[in-house]
C-alpha cells in the first residue's frame, strides 16, 4: 500500500508561508515589494495592532485585470519571469510567485485593484479559499488588506514577540524600503498615527533626514565610484554618530536590501580608526550591477544574495570608504565639553571621588583577610610613557596607567549605578545630543527610566539635567548605551547595564598611553586603585600591575641561577 501522497495546494501554501511570512513585518515587505514592481510612485502602509489585526498597503501602480487578480493568489504565479534564462537576469524585487499565496494561506486577504481606463475589481480569500469576487471603486492602483494574520495557524503566535519588538521590526522594514527607493513617496501609519513619511524627491539628504532625523546629514560623506561596471554609491554619516549595533549599516543591490556579513564588515573596516572599538556607523551603500553577476534565488525572503566575486566587492567597499573619509575635511566638534585645551600638553587626571559607602565597603572586604590588596609603593619613574614604575622591599612593580584608570572608573560607575535614585545636577544651558528618530522614540517611550537614572530631558529632547556621578564628557556614551538596551529588551537589566555602561565609560575616559602625569596625579591613581575591590585587573581582564621580585631581577642579570 502506497504511503506517499501528493500534498494538496492549501497545505503546500501553508508550509510555504512559514518560510515567507514569519511576522507582520515580512507581510509588509512582500506587499510593498509587489507595489514597487508594479511601478508605483506612492505607497502607503497602515497597520493596526502591530499588524495582527490588519495591514493595508495602497499603491498607485499599474493595477491588475480580472484574470491576474485571481492568478496572483496561486502559488508560483508571477509576471516577473517566464523561463530558466530569466533567473539569470532578475531586475524585479519579486519573482518567485509565492508571497501573496503564502500570505493568503494564513490570513484573510482583500485585494482591490484597477488598471488605467478599466473598472475596479475586488477579490477576497480566506485561508487560500476564494470567498468573494466583484467590482470595486478606487483610483488606479492596488489596495491589499491583510486581516487576522495567522487566524488558522495559532501555533505561529508563540513566535510573535512583544508589541515593541514587532513595532520596531515594522519600522525597520519601512526604513530599508524607503532608503532603497528614494524616488517613491512612502508613508507609515500605526494605529491611525503617522509614524514616518518620505517625499519621493530622489534627494538622499532629505530622505536620510526623514528616516534618521534632521541633524544626521551634518558632516555626511558621499562617494560614487564605478569598478568593473559596478556602480557604488555610499552615504557615510559622521563617525561622531556611533551606534552600539550594526543594524544601521544598510547594503542595497539594484534597489534590493540585502544582508551580507562580509560586506557589512567591509563597511566597519572602512571606518577603522575613525570610531571606537565596538561602535558602528550609520552608512548606506548602494550598488548597481548586471543581474547576471549575482544570484538572488537563495532564500524565499530574498535577503541573501550570492555574488560572483564577493571578496572583490568587499575590498573595494572598504577602500572607497577609507579614501572618502580620509579626503574629507571633517567638522571639529564645537561643544565646549568635547574639546581638550591644547595649551596644557599634559593630561589632567580627573580623579573620581569614591563615595564613603564604597570606601567603607571595600575596607570591610579587605579586613576579612586583614591585609591590604596592594602594598605600599615608592614611585621610581615612567617606562615607555605608559607604565608607572614603583619599588618596595619586595621588588619592582610596573603599573599600566590606562588599565589602572579603567579599573578605578569602572568601580566608581558600577557602584554609582547600584541605586537608580540618583542626585541630579542641573545644566546651565540645555545640551543638544546627536539623536536619530529611533533614539528619540526610545527616550520618549522610556522617559521615566532615564529620569530614574538622573537623565532629564526637555520637550526638544535636549538634556537639562545629569546624574551627579557622571562627567559631562561621558554623557553621550551613557545615553547611547542605555538606549540600545531599552531598544533591544524594552527594559533595563540593571546587572547588565551596570557592567556594560561602567565598562564603556571607564574605557573611554581613562588615561591613555603616552600621557604625561605629574607626581600628584600618580599618587592619586595609586590611592584610588588601593580603594578598589579588584585592583589587579582592568574591567576587560588585563593586569593593572605586575611585580618583578628581587629574585626575578637578579636572575635576569645572571646574579643567581
Amino acid at each position: 500500500m502506497s504511503i506517499i501522497k501528493q500534498m494538496d495546494s492549501k497545505l503546500a501554501n501553508m508550509i510555504a508561508a512559514g518560510e515567507v511570512v514569519d511576522r507582520p513585518a515580512s507581510v509588509i515587505k512582500e506587499l510593498v515589494e509587489n507595489s514597487i514592481d508594479a511601478k508605483a510612485s506612492i505607497i502607503s502602509i497602515e497597520v493596526m495592532d502591530m499588524g495582527m489585526q490588519s495591514i493595508i498597503v495602497t499603491d498607485n501602480g499599474e493595477g491588475m485585470d480580472f484574470s491576474d487578480a485571481h492568478l496572483a493568489f496561486n502559488r508560483h504565479a508571477t509576471s516577473k519571469i517566464k523561463d530558466e534564462s530569466d533567473l539569470n537576469h532578475i531586475y524585479t524585487l519579486g519573482f518567485r510567485g509565492e508571497a501573496l499565496a503564502a500570505i493568503s494561506a494564513v490570513s484573510k486577504v482583500i485585494l482591490r485593484t484597477r488598471q488605467e481606463n478599466q473598472e475596479g475589481i475586488q477579490v477576497e480569500y480566506h485561508g487560500s479559499h476564494l470567498v468573494y469576487e466583484g467590482s470595486a471603486t478606487l483610483n488606479k492602483g492596488t489596495v491589499v488588506e491583510v486581516k487576522e494574520l495567522f487566524f488558522n495557524t495559532p501555533a505561529r503566535f508563540k513566535y510573535i514577540k512583544s508589541d515593541y519588538a514587532e513595532r520596531a521590526a515594522i519600522i525597520d522594514i519601512f526604513d530599508r524600503l524607503a532608503l532603497a527607493n528614494p524616488d517613491i513617496r512612502f508613508s507609515l501609519k500605526m494605529d491611525d498615527k503617522m509614524v514616518k513619511e518620505t517625499y519621493g524627491t530622489n534627494d538622499f539628504y532629505n530622505l536620510i533626514d526623514q528616516i534618521y532625523g534632521s541633524k544626521m546629514t551634518k558632516d555626511m560623506t558621499v562617494f560614487e565610484e564605478t569598478v568593473q561596471k559596478i556602480k557604488m554609491t555610499g552615504y557615510l554619516l559622521s563617525p561622531q554618530i556611533a551606534r552600539s549595533r550594526k543594524k544601521d549599516i544598510s547594503i542595497f543591490v539594484n534597489g534590493r536590501y540585502i544582508k551580507n556579513y562580509r560586506l557589512i564588515q567591509a563597511v566597519i573596516d572602512g571606518y577603522h580608526s575613525y570610531m571606537m572599538v565596538g561602535k558602528y556607523p550609520i552608512a548606506l551603500i548602494h550598488m548597481e550591477m548586471d543581474p547576471s553577476l549575482l544570484d538572488v534565488n537563495v532564500h524565499p525572503q530574498k535577503y541573501e544574495v550570492k555574488f560572483v566575486n564577493e571578496s572583490m566587492l568587499s575590498y573595494h567597499i572598504e577602500t572607497m570608504i577609507k579614501d572618502a573619509l580620509n579626503k574629507k575635511v571633517h567638522q571639529i566638534p564645537e561643544a565646549i565639553n568635547r574639546i581638550r585645551k591644547d595649551q596644557d600638553e599634559k593630561y589632567v587626571y580627573q580623579s573620581l571621588q569614591f563615595g564613603e559607602e564604597l570606601i567603607q565597603e571595600n575596607n570591610e572586604d579587605n579586613k576579612d583577610n586583614d591585609i591590604q590588596k596592594l602594598p605600599d609603593l615608592d614611585f621610581v619613574g615612567v617606562f615607555s610613557g605608559t607604565y608607572l614604575l614603583f619599588q618596595n622591599e619586595d621588588g619592582l612593580y610596573m603599573m599600566d596607567q590606562h588599565a589602572a584608570a579603567e579599573r578605578i572608573r569602572y568601580e566608581h560607575y558600577y557602584h554609582s549605578l547600584a541605586n537608580p535614585n540618583q542626585s541630579v545636577k542641573n545644566l546651565l544651558m540645555p545640551r543638544s545630543l546627536d539623536l536619530t528618530k529611533e533614539d528619540i522614540e526610545v527616550i520618549s517611550k522610556h522617559m521615566k527610566s532615564f529620569e530614574s537614572y538622573g537623565f532629564i530631558f526637555d520637550e526638544n529632547y535636549d538634556l537639562t539635567g545629569l546624574p551627579i556621578w557622571m562627567l559631562d564628557t561621558e554623557v553621550d556614551l551613557g545615553i547611547e548605551t542605555m538606549g540600545s538596551m531599552l531598544a533591544e529588551k524594552n527594559k533595563i537589566d540593571l546587572a547588565v547595564l551596570r557592567d556594560s555602561l561602567a565598562k564603556d565609560i571607564s574605557c573611554k575616559g581613562a588615561i591613555k598611553a603616552n600621557k604625561s602625569l605629574n607626581q600628584n596625579e600618580i599618587n592619586k591613581i595609586v590611592k584610588d586603585l588601593k580603594q578598589c575591590k579588584n585592583p589587579y585587573t582592568c574591567p576587560h581582564g588585563r593586569p593593572t600591575i605586575i611585580k618583578l621580585s628581587h629574585y626575578d631581577v637578579e636572575r635576569m642579570f645572571k646574579r643567581v641561577v
